[in-house]
This record gives C-alpha cells, sequence and structure tokens, in this order.
C-alpha cells in the first residue's frame, strides 16, 4: 500500500470516527508488587478507569491501591500520567487530598517495571497496628486480565 493510500484510508476512518490502529501503552493495565502489596491500575490513553468507592469523581487515568496482606493503607488517585516508550511519571494522590506522591515507572518488558519515588516517599502501608512507609524502589509485575482487576 502506498502512502496516499494510507493516508487516504486513516483519513476516511477517522471520518467516520472509527479509531485508526496505534500502539497501546506499554504501561496500560495492572502492575502488581506482591511483597509491598501495591497494585497499579492504569490507563494512560483513555481515562476509563473508576476509583472504588469514589464513583463521584468519574473515570481517571488510574489509581494506587494495596488490597493484599500487606495493603497500603488508602486509595491513591492518579492526578496526572505522562510515558515515554521506557519511562512513565505518575502524580498520586492519596483519598482526602492530604499528600502527594511522584513516582516514576521504568519499562524492563512486557511483565516487569521498576518503581521509584521521586524525593521522599509518603505512601504507607499497615504493618500490624501501625503506618510504615513502603519501600522507595522495587519490581512491579503486570498481571493478566482486564485494566480494572
Amino acid at each position: 500500500m502506498n502512502i496516499l493510500h494510507s493516508l487516504t484510508l486513516s483519513s476516511a476512518l477517522l471520518a467516520l470516527g472509527m479509531p485508526t490502529m496505534q500502539a497501546q501503552n506499554p504501561f496500560n493495565g495492572t502492575l502488581v508488587n506482591e511483597e509491598t502489596g501495591v497494585r497499579l491500575h492504569l490507563d494512560f490513553d483513555n481515562e476509563t478507569i473508576e476509583i472504588p468507592g469514589m464513583s463521584f469523581l468519574g473515570p481517571t487515568n488510574g489509581y494506587l491501591d494495596g488490597k493484599t496482606r500487606n495493603h497500603v493503607y488508602g486509595v491513591w488517585m492518579i492526578t496526572r500520567c505522562e510515558s515515554t516508550d521506557k519511562k512513565a511519571k505518575i502524580r498520586v494522590t492519596n483519598d482526602i487530598g492530604s499528600d502527594t506522591q511522584e513516582i516514576v515507572l521504568t519499562y524492563i518488558n512486557d511483565s516487569t517495571f521498576r518503581y521509584n519515588t521521586v524525593g521522599g516517599n509518603c505512601i504507607r502501608k499497615v504493618v500490624g497496628n501501625k503506618l510504615e512507609k513502603i519501600a522507595s524502589e522495587f519490581t512491579l509485575k503486570k498481571t493478566s486480565g482486564s485494566l480494572h482487576n
């Protein structure tokens, strides 16, 4: 197919409201670290993820929570996100709006990502009867299934 034909076809599909093929963001999906209890639910391309218990906010680009034995305290909603091929920077705010955290995700391969906090780390998890900060750096694995696990 020559370039003129390809451009004409893409223009026709857009005019009809049909999306053209484009690469999906590698960070989209659910990323999990069992050790820290962190789960990131991400859709960088569209605001399609509803935060549990916060439907009044409408769909967002995602959130961070921890529904495991070492669970993260509260739900952290994504308030800003941007990505390149290998790195993503997100800003999360806790569910009461009192703390924010910048996080850099680094793409390692299709199922593995590196999590690093920027500056100090304010995300905490419940340990016994206390709140302790989670690790500032760890590996996340992409789970199979939908964006909304």
